[in-house]
Formats: C-alpha cells, structure tokens, sequence
C-alpha cells in the first residue's frame, strides 16, 4: 500500500526545492497556482519544480531522493492526469489542530497550518486535495537570514558586531510564502475517485 502511494503521490500532487535551492522558484500564491506549476512541472520534466509544490508533510514521508528517483518511470503514466485536471472549488478550512497518526502511507498536516480544501476534476471523476501555508527559511547571506557561516564558524546574527556587512540579500516573506499540496491525506485520499482510477491504472501498468 505505501509504496503505491508514493507512486500516486507523484501524480496527484500534481496539482520542495528547499530555500537553499540555486534555481529561483515561483511564488505559490494560491492552490490555482500551485496546479498550474505542477502542470509545468510535467511539461518539462523538471522533478524540481514538482518538488517546490510538495509540502513538508510529504517529504518527511516520502523523501525528495526517492521522488527523484522514480520521476523518469512515473512521469510518462501519470502525466495525462495531471494535464487534464482542473480546479473547480477552493474552501478555507480550520487551521490544522494537533496532527493525529494516520493510518500507513498517509500523511497529516503541521500543526497549526493554514489550510485550504481544493477540489478537483479529471474528466467525470473529482476528488478533494489538501493544502497547506508554508513559508521557507531565508535563503543564506539574507537581510532576514537566523545567521551566517565565516569560514567554519556559524555566528546566530546577535553573536556578530556587523551581520550587515554578511547578510545583504533582500528576501521578503512574502516571496517565500507558498501553498503546497499535502497528499495523500487519509481523510480525502482513502475513497478518493481520482486516486481509485490512478491505483487501476499503476495495477494494469504492473500486469
């Protein structure tokens, strides 16, 4: 069963390079957007920019080394799906109280996050996603950086006469605030239609 999910999630999340990454990535604005960057994601095959979609919650799960190494044999039966989906409702939901354990495979969100239910349809079929606020580190050498390297050494900002002179990069939160997608999560995904047809469809590819 899990690594079933693992191979859904590649799809279904469809729709993290870390702060430290060298290749700027788009703001997440809204779930619309993120979908939308999934879908570019499979266009050019870029398991990068899929990975930016994913929240913390799936790669604390599912690692960022095993998504990469199963995105060249997923990609070419999942991305139809993915193509074709389309947002037809976005809710607010209650911030997220204590995570609960879910059943194996599944993934909870983080305390305390902000989420946003997202509906969406691949032809007849529809399924609700999960979505969740999340704002990355300040990328090293930052005005809003915790600290910088000298060498060896780590120096915490209040520990250095002049951090100004080492963190000169401007790093808004704003621009690394993003909604990302936490799948798959039990209470959506464990009946879901979208999934039902994309477990079909990986048993088929197997036989």
């Amino acid at each position: 069963m899990k690594q079933t999910i693992a191979l859904l999630a590649l799809l279904l999340a469809g729709f993290q390079a870390t702060a430290c990454t060298l290749t700027a990535r788009p703001v997440l604005a809204t779930p619309d957007t993120t979908v939308a960057v999934m879908r570019e994601a499979f266009d050019k095959d870029d398991v990068g920019l899929f990975l930016h979609t994913l929240g913390r919650p799936v790669l604390k799960e599912y690692s960022e080394h095993i998504i990469r190494i199963g995105w060249s044999d997923i990609r070419p039966h999942v991305g139809s799906f993915v193509e074709s989906a389309k947002v037809i409702e976005v809710a607010d939901l209650p911030r997220a109280g204590a995570p609960r354990r879910p059943p194996n495979g599944f993934v909870e969100p983080r305390e305390g996050a902000q989420l946003k239910r997202v509906r969406l349809a691949v032809g007849d079929a529809q399924e609700d996603f999960l979505f969740e606020l999340e704002v990355d580190d300040a990328p090293q050498h930052s005005k809003q950086a915790r600290g910088f390297w000298i060498g060896d050494r780590y120096f915490v900002r209040t520990q250095h006469h002049s951090p100004q002179t080492y963190l000169v990069e401007d790093s808004p939160e704003k621009e690394r605030t993003h909604w990302r997608l936490v799948f798959p999560y039990h209470a959506y995904q464990q009946q879901g239609a979208l999934t039902e047809k994309l477990q079909r469809q990986l048993a088929a590819e197997k036989e």
